[in-house]
């Protein structure tokens, strides 16, 4: 039960992310490291722990092996792609050189990442938090790459609180992402709106809205309202945060207009005309 508690979870998995970019740095192997496999072994017992305590069977749950000799050195293949990426940005501007790293280091996941996400709780925990690892990078190519994959992981685990609070937050600095149709994609249509039923989710996406709806393209803001107007069967919470951001958006398109009006430079011919000066008695 110890282990079980978020911040556990959270220390386990944390740490787990860490040893597998030490292990990239170093070029070594996810099975050879003992620290990594204890670590996964307690992961497991923690994710474990209430179905123990339901079936009344105390016995360790037999950590999937495949997990470390096929998970792991996919989701490996996702950090070094970000690495390669985030090193190719930082060289001169060269196209081929550019197009080649698109090509080789942007595509779709390995298919083990999606598959072991989808079987294994173990799996779709280090998914979430490989998840945050980008976010807090800002790295848009891979957050991209992963989001969609999440939607279908093992117990609807990336769609708890916790992870939604702290992907969020992690996305509200990332605002001007937002004006790209990709992005948005990605995020909303491939991911949140798997489970938009949920009234957390709900909740979720309308205070990421509250922070990032300037970005948004119009057609995406109304669609994205529209879709998320609360039912009868939603909280009274959603509803009031609902209509508090239909009023936030409204005060900001009324002061744009006010300030696209004050902005305007009228091309007058009487701009060359001389103001008159007044004459004195």
């Amino acid at each position: 039960m110890t282990l079980c508690d978020p911040y556990s979870i959270n220390f386990l998995a944390t740490s787990a992310i860490k040893i597998l970019q030490h292990l990239i740095n170093n070029e070594g192997l996810a099975r050879d490291n003992t620290i990594l496999i204890l670590l996964l072994r307690m992961l497991a017992l923690g994710l474990s722990a209430w179905v123990m305590i339901d079936s009344q069977e105390f016995k360790e749950p037999k950590l999937d092996s495949q997990v470390v000799t096929k998970f792991l050195p996919a989701l490996m293949s996702l950090m070094v792609d970000d690495q390669v990426r985030h090193l190719t940005a930082r060289l001169p501007p060269d196209e081929r050189e550019s197009a080649i790293t698109t090509i080789e280091h942007s595509g779709p996941a390995p298919d083990a990442v999606e598959a072991y996400i989808q079987e294994s709780t173990v799996a779709s925990i280090l998914g979430i938090y490989y998840t945050l690892h980008t976010a807090r990078q800002k790295d848009r190519v891979g957050i991209l790459r992963v989001l969609t994959i999440l939607a279908c992981c093992k117990d609807d685990r990336a769609y708890e609180d916790p992870f939604l609070h702290s992907v969020i937050a992690l996305l509200i600095p990332m605002a001007e992402e937002f004006t790209a149709e990709d992005f948005c994609t990605g995020l909303f249509d491939e991911f949140l709106f798997a489970r938009l039923t949920r009234d957390n989710v709900t909740r979720h996406m309308l205070k990421l809205l509250w922070y990032i709806h300037i970005k948004l393209p119009a057609a995406r803001l109304q669609t994205l309202l529209k879709a998320l107007q609360p039912s009868s069967q939603h909280h009274e919470n959603v509803h009031k945060l609902y209509d508090n951001l239909q009023t936030r958006i409204g005060l900001a398109i009324q002061e744009n207009i006010a300030s696209e009006t004050i902005d305007i430079d009228y091309d007058s011919p009487l701009k060359s005309v001389p103001t008159p000066k007044p004459h004195y008695l």
